[in-house]
């Protein structure tokens, strides 16, 4: 049965994943891994984040995937996403793909710019690098760009208290540089939240479209599904989507 590798988005790490969804998976005996991109959280020893850039994410998914039980399944979040769609179109192995709110393959200018003219009032705590400022800024950036109003003020104070600095190369990169426009040929899933200030709906249908497939909106979620209430629902659909292409899981176990 396939092994699950989650990649974090800008200015978060590996912990993201593990405030329940990652253990949600590992509790239906799924081989999990949850990968800090250079810079970031147990890899910030790895040198300073600004040094760090797209091409350089892409390679520790690389070495992380070697370090994994095949068939592997990436699971992207936001800029984890775009770096997991650059690694498999660059010729990275993977048995498939799943995209949470993930920054498109043509990049995040249009969307950054779509999102000034929509939310100007949020716009001015916009911090693509993340992580700065006292923690109250951080808590109110928390939870009016990514959360929803409904969300925990503990889950909004677990999120924003991991915030860290990004690359500003990466961040470059994420904004002007377009993906390949080549298809992805292993299964794929994309995720999205409705009320996703980041990453419209209308962004995530194109990438699915592109991709040949459709995407899962979530309507009374935002950007950080694997946190938010209702991330079961959403780790439940990955799951339904894992038995689709590769079994139960149980089943296997059994036999």
């Amino acid at each position: 049965m396939p092994s699950l590798l989650f990649i974090h988005g800008a200015s978060c790490d590996s912990r993201i994943w593990s405030m329940g969804f990652m253990q949600h998976f590992q509790q239906h005996h799924y081989v999990c891994d949850a990968i800090d991109l250079p810079g970031h959280g147990r890899a910030a020893a790895a040198g300073s984040v600004e040094t760090f850039g797209m091409d350089d994410y892409v390679a520790a998914i690389r070495r992380a995937s070697h370090d994994l039980p095949a068939p592997l399944i990436l699971v992207g979040h936001s800029m984890g996403g775009y770096v997991a769609q650059k690694f498999i179109l660059a010729g990275g192995e993977a048995a498939a793909l799943v995209l949470m709110a993930s920054a498109p393959p043509q990049g995040m200018a249009r969307e950054l710019c779509n999102f000034v003219l929509r939310h100007p009032v949020l716009a001015l705590r916009l911090d693509l690098s993340g992580g700065r400022g006292n923690r109250d800024a951080r808590l109110r950036r928390v939870r009016g760009m990514l959360l929803t109003a409904h969300t925990p003020d503990a889950v909004v104070a677990a999120v924003a208290d991991q915030l860290q600095p990004e690359s500003p190369l990466a961040m470059r990169q994420l904004g002007m540089e377009s993906l390949p426009n080549l298809p992805i040929s292993i299964p794929l899933m994309v995720q999205a939240g409705a009320q996703d200030r980041l990453i419209s709906l209308r962004a995530a249908r194109t990438m699915a479209r592109r991709y040949g497939t459709e995407v899962r909106v979530h309507p009374d979620m935002a950007h950080m599904l694997q946190v938010e209430p209702g991330w079961e629902t959403v780790a439940d659909e990955i799951l339904q989507f894992l038995r689709q292409h590769f079994g139960s899981h149980h089943a296997a176990a059994a036999g």
